[in-house]
């Protein structure tokens, strides 16, 4: 399936090779074209809205991961990575207007691009560089609570000989407001207390990024840098009565004020012989955080409760080198957090620093037309110190094979066995200690905790009917070692902890229906993932691990005209659990409803309605034990909390 535009052949072919030319065509990988009337058939004001909508394709990221191998996503900007790691991909293409898109290159299968070998999916996106162009972008929020929210952006695209010079600056002032109702139980049920909570948030955020793109003959050199400053306020008040005595109130209130600074830069410099092709890529951040939290019967009445400052330095480099079939490579990477945290009665000092190797080698065979190989050994070696009671460092050389198999069975069904061994890089959150307002819970830092591994066989089966209807389901089983698990430290504070291992079974399915022979323009697309853990409880024997959502859907329905389009959605709210060495959380959401709707106001300007979410409710539950979950329960708290809806009301524009 290719859908093209006759009135950008010559440019979209241009961008094309660009994109391309500096990688082997190993695959002779075709992708969906998406361009002219085929991509205006999404009806999106920026490249993600356009992404998401895009029929069987998912799009993957991972945030926040040190290096740049774990900190990617299975999206291409003219056939080079997206570097944002102060923020996310996703952020990023919200603020690329649909306008300066050419194409999108669009591979469900296999794909010619041998940094994202490990994505089977990939999107590769054409961005017109040829003009001058200019884009902008004014948005408002009101929800029922009275409060709203102001965003607005400017950005440019400037072509300057062999370069071109893009950037954005976006302001974003986004509030936040719901409300609770909760009892506390005993232990025999009865009723013990009534309270009520008002939760506030204010969220600012600002940020300024510039990148610089020049094609030569033998490759492409780009440079980004960015800078993002957040600020994030928080409130809880609360008020507490007894059945006993209604009329007697008691308040409580919490406030948390979050600044941080962070400051990115890149460079990824890519040369094309007539074999081989080399890439190489420089990475250096640096983040500052201020965390003050304060408690008391009132505003006047808090005094510090939680302070912390923390700073974050991130240096990588990654060269690799390939060919049509293979490629090699080795990235390096320092990083390093300093953190003072003030307590009431203590002050806590953490220093981490970690430098990690991790060479690697990958193939590519076609066994013949229908059937492909891919293999990939990396060997993560890592050491990590801390300012810790042990004098050794903690190290770790861990082997992470890759083997994926892809059978073309026929032009339209494709199926995809993997088979990888995994392992989660340490958030360095970990080590340091934190503590949660809304719930009352200090968690102390562990300085020796190890990495969760895992082991994953999966297999992915693709089924494309024409333009009539797409499915994809993907089951999977991973044998997980070395889980992370709240647990009781020797003086008894609650920490997370290695705990053994776990299995986990689930399965990510996908449909696809154009309904446009019943209802013109129209398309049903239905989402599903189940997840299934069991992992061994030392205090009360097999359970789901922390956090684990067993089920989650979504339905959206889609209708687009000329000038018109909107969408209704219903997702399932997540429901999940988590254990603490003394308590069980547990979190149900309600079914939540998003309607949007575009319309193009004149040839360069829309207009963006979105009420989201319309039903949005959640209920809380924690089971409070007599020392441990090991013995009877103690108390019963549940609480209800209500989100209000949100309208928000976008206009943009491109010159």
């Amino acid at each position: 399936m290719t859908r093209f535009h006759p009135s950008k052949t010559a440019y979209y072919a241009l961008m094309s090779v660009i994109s391309s030319s500096v990688y082997a065509n190993m695959d002779n990988a075709k992708p969906s074209v998406y361009a002219g009337s085929s991509l205006q058939q999404f009806a999106a004001q920026d490249a993600l809205a356009t992404i998401e909508r895009l029929p069987s394709f998912t799009l993957i990221e991972q945030i926040g991961e040190r290096g740049l191998g774990g900190s990617s996503a299975n999206i291409l900007l003219n056939g080079m990575e997206i570097r944002v790691k102060s923020g996310s991909v996703s952020e990023y293409l919200k603020q690329l207007p649909v306008d300066q898109i050419v194409a999108l290159e669009v591979y469900l299968s296999h794909h010619p691009f041998p940094s994202l070998k490990q994505y089977n999916q990939v999107v590769n996106i054409i961005r017109n560089e040829k003009n001058n162009a200019y884009n902008w972008q004014l948005g408002r929020a009101i929800n029922a609570s009275t409060s709203t929210g102001i965003t607005a952006l400017a950005g440019f695209v400037l072509p300057k000989g062999q370069w071109t010079h893009s950037g954005h600056l976006q302001v974003q002032n986004q509030p936040f407001k719901s409300t609770s109702q909760g009892q506390l139980f005993a232990s025999d049920n009865t009723p013990e207390e009534k309270s009520e909570e008002t939760f506030k948030e204010q969220s600012e955020r600002i940020t300024l990024s510039l990148t610089s793109h020049k094609t030569f003959q033998d490759g492409a050199l780009t440079l980004n840098v960015q800078a993002v400053k957040d600020n994030l306020q928080s409130q809880y008040e609360w008020l507490y009565r007894t059945p006993t005595s209604p009329s007697d109130v008691e308040s409580a209130f919490s406030q948390e004020r979050d600044k941080t600074n962070t400051s990115e830069m890149s460079i990824d410099r890519q040369w094309q012989g007539q074999r081989w092709s080399t890439q190489l890529t420089g990475y250096y951040s640096k983040q500052k955080n201020e965390l003050h939290m304060l408690d008391g019967l009132s505003a006047q009445l808090s005094t510090p409760s939680f302070t912390q400052y923390k700073r974050t330095d991130e240096r990588v480099i990654r060269l690799m080198v390939n060919d049509a079939v293979s490629e090699y490579g080795l990235e390096a990477s320092i990083n390093r957090v300093n953190a003072n945290t003030l307590l009431p009665e203590e002050q806590l000092h953490s220093t981490i620093k970690e430098l990690s190797f991790e060479p690697f080698a990958a193939f590519t065979w076609s066994l013949s037309p229908k059937w492909r190989l891919h293999s990939k050994l990396a060997a993560e070696q890592a050491t990590l110190s801390t300012n810790s009671n042990k004098s050794e460092d903690i190290q770790h050389l861990i082997a992470k094979p890759l083997v994926r198999l892809n059978y073309d069975a026929t032009k339209s069904t494709q199926f995809t066995t993997t088979l990888k061994h995994e392992v989660e890089q340490l958030d360095f959150s970990l080590f340091l200690p934190e503590l949660n307002a809304g719930f009352d819970r200090l968690q102390f830092g562990n300085l020796e905790i190890k990495p969760m591994q895992y082991t994953e066989l999966a297999l992915q089966i693709d089924i494309e009917e024409g333009e009539r209807w797409r499915f994809n389901v993907k089951p999977f089983y991973q044998w997980q070692k070395d889980v992370h698990e709240y647990q009781q430290d020797n003086r008894g504070e609650s920490i997370v902890e290695n705990a053994g291992d776990a299995a986990l079974w689930g399965l990510d399915g996908a449909v696809n229906l154009d309904l446009s022979s019943w209802i013109n323009n129209s398309q049903l697309n239905l989402d599903y993932s189940y997840r299934d853990a069991s992992y061994r409880d030392a205090l009360t024997g097999k359970r789901a691990i922390n956090g684990t959502v067993p089920h989650r859907a979504s339905v959206q329905f889609r209708q687009s005209f000329n000038r018109f389009s909107w969408s209704a959605e219903i997702s399932s709210g997540d429901s999940y659990r988590e254990y603490y060495p003394d308590e069980q959380f547990i979190e149900s959401g309600s079914l939540q409803l998003t309607l949007q709707a575009q319309l193009q106001v004149s040839q360069r300007v829309k207009l963006n309605l979105k009420a989201s979410p319309l039903t949005s409710r959640y209920e809380y539950r924690r089971l409070y034990y007599n020392a441990s979950r090991a013995n009877a329960i103690s108390a019963v708290e549940t609480i209800y909390e209500r989100v209000p809806p949100e309208f928000a009301f976008t206009l943009s524009g491109s010159w």
